[in-house]
């Protein structure tokens, strides 16, 4: 049998969080209050929709979810330049802040894409109010990796969506990230690996997991890069029912 979705009771919600000097501006989705906020992370030059399948599916399921614009990301959709790569974690902290402020919120977890499941990793070795991450295709060194090919075209072709700091500048703080991921223990942890990713190849985003500790959970689903977010929904909503993240 086919489960329909009525998604008409799904509302979206424009938000803005004061962060670094700016606004990150961002959507929220809910149908009805949920004891669960999930937060989405974009990759290096999307942004906000990029996550939208996912928060869609998530918030049909029940939960409170939050995605964002990264400041400096999709040309201002979020105020300001991104002045200095590490503003990718106070957006962060702020977005998680703004979640648990809302009413009957008693667990955040926080997810993302790319560049933004290295910061939602950075955000749950940092924050206490984060419960479980979840990383979808990403890896370790990727600076190491910038003069292969598919990395670096990758990332120069989008360079011009960013507006401030460079992509090495992004991609070796990320790699500060990821290189910590054992530590994340005892918060459970969702890899998520896309079987045609050109630029983060399923082995890639493998060998973090197996650098992980538990509890984790490895899934790889048919997607390439662009799309994993959007194909990895039924893989998130399992993980997140089986850790006890009720909606």
């Amino acid at each position: 049998m086919v489960r329909i979705r009525d998604l008409s009771g799904i509302r979206i919600d424009p938000i803005s969080v004061t962060s670094a000097d700016g606004v990150v501006r961002g959507l929220l989705y809910h149908t009805n209050r949920a004891a669960t906020c999930v937060i989405l992370c974009h990759g290096y030059s999307s942004g906000k929709h990029n996550v939208d399948p996912l928060a869609y599916h998530l918030a049909a399921e029940g939960y409170v979810v939050l995605a964002f614009d990264f400041q400096g990301h999709k040309l201002g959709a979020s105020s300001l330049p991104l002045a200095k790569a590490a503003d990718l974690i106070v957006n962060a902290l702020d977005v998680v802040a703004y979640a648990k402020a809302m009413p009957d919120v008693r667990r955040i977890v926080i997810g993302g894409h790319s560049m933004g499941a290295a910061v939602a990793i950075s955000i749950g070795l940092r924050s206490p109010l984060v419960s479980g991450v979840i990383a979808m295709s990403t890896a370790m060194r990727r600076a190491q990796h910038l003069s292969g090919e598919g990395l670096l075209s990758g990332l120069s072709n989008r360079a011009a969506y960013v507006d401030g700091a460079s992509s090495k500048e992004i991609t070796e703080l990320m790699d500060t990230f990821t290189s910590r991921i054992a530590d994340l223990a005892p918060k459970p942890l969702l890899v998520v690996a896309a079987s045609s990713d050109a630029l983060v190849p399923p082995s890639a985003t493998r060998l973090l997991f197996d650098e992980a500790s538990e509890p984790k959970t490895f899934e790889l689903i048919e997607a390439n890069h662009t799309d994993c977010a959007e194909r990895s929904r039924f893989v998130v909503i399992r993980w997140l029912k089986t850790h006890g993240f009720a909606s």
